[in-house]
């Protein structure tokens, strides 16, 4: 291992070791918005009153031992102020958020290291890793790293692991870590090692992974972006099999999650996709003075003379392969049959005058197919 690896493992665990040391309607006319009466709402009653307002005393307990926790992150370790970066996870947060049980008021830091980590306090102070933000391709997997740990919060999962290693109620575990006493930073470090490492039991990253992919569809992300990323995971610990603390820590369950996560989608009738959150098999048009080309990935795979005819043929072919040409394709699946080339039961491409051959085309898409596959290796694309 080179000493900047080396050195970026050293500072991942010393980011732990720091911290638990440190811790020992219509706007434009109101007249015409008042004008239109709203249905009349069922009136609340005193138990849901009650349930509200011990909701709401509770949550703000969790944005008081999040606030201490992120103090002390926020003084040992640097954070980045990109304002790119954080825009981009905001809009993210922003349309996960609608889709947890909790209101929390969630909000966003990225730490400046290259160690792969991203987690939730208590209270919903989410944290990503710089170096997690450089591996992730696409929105879709920052949204399935951003949802799985959402729900962490969502369901106080820390909270619960601390208080049942504890042998006490949340309620007491509260009392604890707000009361100053001697034992808070104890139990405070606790709640921290468990969130920052990931150290959930298996119960509770299965419902964060299931909840987190019903985060992700109905916030419009594609799915298969948390496929995507439990692979990814799996393939870094593959490449550097010394377990690091963090996110994609080596846990002997990888495989049953993502099983998990596959059957799952499978009962919903979503297929995976993994084209999407991997960003790959993208399809664009290149022109020369005298020639037209359809690319994949920015290489050529279909063309011919630049006239009216072969550009719309190419575009009636780009449709087709920007729907149905996925990684998970069969090679059998792209058959010739005579002057004709089909994915699956639909043409993609006939032959014409003036334009490549159609087994050209098939030559072509294959080697695409094996570049993109060759780039997330550890998928099992025929299952």
């Amino acid at each position: 291992m080179s000493p900047e690896k080396r050195r970026t493992r050293r500072c991942s665990l010393a980011l732990l070791l720091v911290f638990s040391a440190s811790l020992c309607l219509n706007a434009a006319d109101p007249g015409l918005a008042a004008a239109k009466k709203a249905p009349a709402r069922p009136p609340v009653s005193a138990d849901q009153k009650a349930k509200d307002t011990e909701m709401a005393a509770d949550l703000a307990k969790e944005r008081k031992i999040g606030e201490r926790a992120v103090a002390e992150i926020e003084k040992n370790w640097p954070l980045s102020a990109d304002p790119i970066v954080l825009a981009r996870l905001q809009m993210i947060l922003n349309r996960l958020e609608p889709h947890m049980e909790r209101r929390i008021p969630y909000e966003l830091r990225v730490v400046k290291t290259e160690a792969l980590n991203a987690f939730c306090l208590p209270g919903g102070f989410i944290f990503f890793t710089s170096g997690l933000l450089d591996l992730l391709r696409t929105d879709s997997e920052i949204a399935a790293v951003m949802a799985h740990e959402m729900i962490h919060a969502d369901r106080k999962h820390g909270l619960k692991m601390a208080a049942e290693a504890n042998k006490i109620s949340l309620a007491a575990l509260a009392v604890i870590l707000l009361s100053g006493g001697a034992t808070a930073p104890i139990v405070l470090a606790q709640v921290a090692q468990v969130t920052i490492t990931n150290a959930y039991t298996m119960e509770f990253e299965k419902e964060a992974d299931s909840k987190g992919l019903d985060a992700l569809i109905a916030s419009g992300y594609s799915p298969s972006g948390m496929i995507t990323l439990m692979e990814r995971f799996m393939n870094e610990e593959l490449k550097q099999p010394i377990r690091d603390y963090g996110i994609y820590m080596d846990h002997p369950e990888s495989e049953e999650r993502l099983r998990t996560a596959l059957q799952k989608l499978k009962s919903l009738n979503i297929e995976v996709q993994r084209k999407y959150p991997l960003a790959v098999l993208r399809t664009a048009f290149r022109e020369t003075a005298d020639r037209l080309e359809l690319t994949v990935d920015e290489r050529p795979v279909w063309g011919g003379k630049r006239k009216l005819e072969v550009r719309k043929a190419l575009e009636e072919t780009r449709a087709v392969l920007d729907s149905d040409f996925q990684m998970e394709l069969a090679p059998y699946d792209l058959r010739l049959e005579g002057d004709a080339l089909y994915i699956g039961n639909r043409l993609l491409a006939r032959k014409r005058a003036d334009m490549d051959a159609p087994s050209v085309l098939r030559e072509r898409l294959l080697a695409a197919l094996d570049r993109a596959r060759r780039q997330h290796p550890i998928a099992k694309y025929f299952q």
